[in-house]
């Protein structure tokens, strides 16, 4: 029986066991637990020093001997010495991170890596996940290979090779395949494994092994990560939509939902995003039908995480707002997260309202 999760950690298994050889402090950006050191030492045979930054998660009780747990920051390792780590290791980690700790982490890596240190990050590709539809609710922007390759050149490192991990698509058509399985007549799984590692490109994870060589130019790496995040996260973040009733059409350029009386429930949901300690505004756009409002007419506008359980905000729009609706209108939800949320959901719901929604919420911080 094919296990798609525990075939991706055989293959990252694989990834690291087959990394250059290195000696000296090792740091892990982000750690899963005290499994995860046992893992790393495993597959490299490292038993030396070994950091593990991690801000979010307690310190495990049953650390190794060999490991400093620090609770830092990956955007600010401010508690490790400079030139002080030979390797740094960034484990599905940089796609959960905020801009400014996208570029302070590798910014951070050049300053505590030794000169020729290794700098080893893997991550999910936004080419093979926003693709598919595949999303995880504590990623905030996934980033495509060249995406990084690029990021990395200008944080000072040269990429040693740039690999993949799971093949999503046919590198010559471009035909994307089941994520999860193998159909027949297409490759089979053993092909896809092979196959990925010359195309990180069409992956699903890509993997990267990187040295630096030269200081980092912290002014292109800041432009570079906001400029990335400006074009790619309102369509990353969209694509996270998911509609339950109505009917989905396209507007000018809008992916919308057309709703009828008939209609009633959660109309729209999503998109299960991570949001950092702050005040923000949700933007919900509507259009009403050419018929007469209802007079008991709803729609209710709703911030939530935890999947329901937390309500950060919420708004009922009845009649005598929507009687004056003409064109799309907007309307925003304040609301307020403490500390760091992951999974947030905003959701449009309808009682006895026939018109248009926009498939998608603006999510503006203030």
């Amino acid at each position: 029986m094919f296990d798609f999760n525990e075939m991706l950690h055989d293959e990252r298994t694989r990834c690291l066991r087959s990394l250059p050889k290195f000696s000296g402090t090792v740091l892990s950006a982000g750690c899963a637990g005290t499994w995860y050191f046992h893992w790393f030492e495993d597959c490299t045979g490292h038993s030396g020093k070994h950091i593990g930054i991690e801000l979010y998660n307690e310190k495990p009780p049953d650390l190794p001997a060999n490991v400093e747990w620090i609770a830092n920051s990956v955007g600010d390792m401010r508690d490790v010495d400079s030139a002080s780590v030979a390797m740094v290791f960034s484990g599905q980690n940089i796609e959960h991170l905020i801009p400014i700790d996208v570029a302070g982490f590798l910014l951070e890596s050049n300053r505590i890596l030794k000169n020729g240190g290794l700098l080893v990050i893997d991550s999910p590709n936004r080419s093979s996940t926003q693709h598919l539809g595949w999303a995880q609710p504590e990623h905030t922007l996934e980033f495509a290979a060249d995406e990084m390759v690029s990021l990395l050149d200008a944080a000072g490192f040269d990429v040693m090779e740039t690999r993949g991990v799971w093949l999503f698509r046919d590198p010559v058509t471009k035909r994307p395949f089941d994520l999860f399985s193998c159909q027949e007549g297409e490759l089979d799984g053993d092909e896809r494994r092979y196959m990925a590692r010359r195309h990180a490109e069409d992956s699903f994870i890509w993997w990267i092994n990187a040295k630096k060589y030269r200081p980092a130019d912290t002014q292109k790496v800041v432009n570079m990560v906001s400029e990335i995040f400006f074009r790619n996260y309102n369509s990353f973040v969209n694509a996270r939509f998911v509609s339950h009733l109505g009917v989905k059409g396209w507007e000018w350029g809008a992916s919308v939902v057309t709703v009828n009386p008939e209609d009633s429930g959660c109309v729209l949901n999503g998109p299960y995003i991570p949001l950092s300690d702050g005040n923000y505004q949700a933007v919900f756009h509507v259009k009403k039908g050419t018929g007469s409002v209802s007079d008991g007419v709803e729609i209710v506008l709703e911030v939530v995480s935890a999947f329901g359980v937390v309500i950060h905000g919420k708004r009922v729009i009845g009649f005598g707002e929507l009687e004056k609706v003409k064109k799309w209108t907007g309307f925003s939800v304040d609301f307020s997260v403490v500390g760091y949320v992951t999974a947030v959901e905003t959701r449009v719901s309808v009682k006895n309202y026939s018109g248009v929604i926009l498939a998608n919420v603006n999510i503006l911080k203030e």
